[in-house]
């Protein structure tokens, strides 16, 4: 089926104002759904990927090791209930509008994530958006998370790939997509659609945007 326009967009800093790993962490380690060692490990390897000393890719493997042991159906179930208490109200309300504009217009909405899926499908399900690709997990034969990534993380060069084939799947030239995000990681398909915008963006970022003259939109506008 055809479209006439496609809008991705970015789950972390971008339809969330901040890291949904960050806001989910100290109420995780106190529930008691990640151990206090690899709570410290998460926290301290995320401290170490804002300072350029540690990848953002090395922070987002350890957060995959959290689902380690778990079904699917028992990460979504925590995933909902972090997403009801937490992450909620952190949606940006810049982006939700942005949401809403494109579905009134019949474009294709779809997330583009990092994250992996079921991670993202709460606030999928809340705005209305029926495509979800994000960074696949291995789930043994058992169905136990393994909690390690099967594939690359959908960051940079794979977020592009799986953007140009949602554009394809739904017949839209990457000329008529547009792409929301927050992180210089996502320069690539940046590069690649015709409107380019960076929502509540990083330094890095927005330090590119106005170099060249793409849309910038606050969270709270």
């Amino acid at each position: 089926m055809t479209s006439t326009a496609i809008a991705f967009f970015d789950f972390d800093g971008t339809l969330l104002r901040s890291d949904s790993g960050v806001l989910c962490a100290v109420p995780s380690i106190r529930k008691g759904l990640v151990g206090p060692a690899l709570g410290a490990e998460l926290v301290g390897t995320y401290l170490l990927s804002k300072a350029g000393l540690k990848t953002r890719a090395d922070a987002m493997r350890v957060g995959f090791r959290c689902y380690a042991g778990r079904t699917l159906t028992e990460l979504r179930q925590i995933m909902r209930d972090l997403f009801d208490n937490y992450l909620r109200r952190a949606i940006s309300p810049a982006a939700r509008g942005r949401v809403e504009h494109h579905l009134k217009k019949g474009d294709r909405v779809a997330i583009l994530t990092a994250s992996a899926p079921f991670f993202a499908e709460p606030i999928a399900e809340e705005l209305g958006i029926s495509e979800l690709v994000g960074t696949s997990v291995v789930f043994e034969s058992s169905g136990r998370c393994t909690g390690l990534v099967d594939g690359a993380i959908l960051d940079g060069e794979a977020k592009l790939a799986a953007g140009r084939t949602l554009a394809e799947k739904y017949g839209v030239g990457m000329e008529r997509a547009t792409f929301y995000t927050d992180h210089i990681a996502d320069l690539p398909l940046l590069e690649a659609v015709g409107t380019p915008v960076a929502v509540g963006p990083h330094k890095p970022l927005e330090r590119v945007a106005r170099a060249r003259g793409w849309r910038i939109l606050r969270h709270d506008p």
